[in-house]
């Protein structure tokens, strides 16, 4: 068997073979790149819901233990300087 006796590509099946493979990397870039911007927007919003939901939550109730209740007072007091 010589090697020449191997059927070659033609000009226009190597053309045909870049174009295609083009056009399908460019489509699944595309894909992909509007399913990562879907995802950002949505853990954007659940993040935005998370800081919505700790904001609103009702304060706990006034600690026994000395050192906690401390705390929970200059945690209030730095909220009511910062709103």
């Amino acid at each position: 068997f010589a090697l020449s006796a191997r059927p070659s590509m033609e000009n226009s099946h190597i053309i045909l073979l870049f174009v295609s493979s083009a056009v399908s990397f460019g489509i699944g870039r595309a894909f992909m790149h509007s399913r990562g911007k879907k995802r950002r927007r949505e853990a954007a919003l659940a993040a935005a819901r998370q800081a919505q939901l700790l904001r609103e939550r009702p304060p706990e109730p006034p600690s026994s233990n000395k050192a906690k209740r401390k705390r929970q007072l200059q945690q209030q007091s730095r909220n009511a300087d910062g709103r």
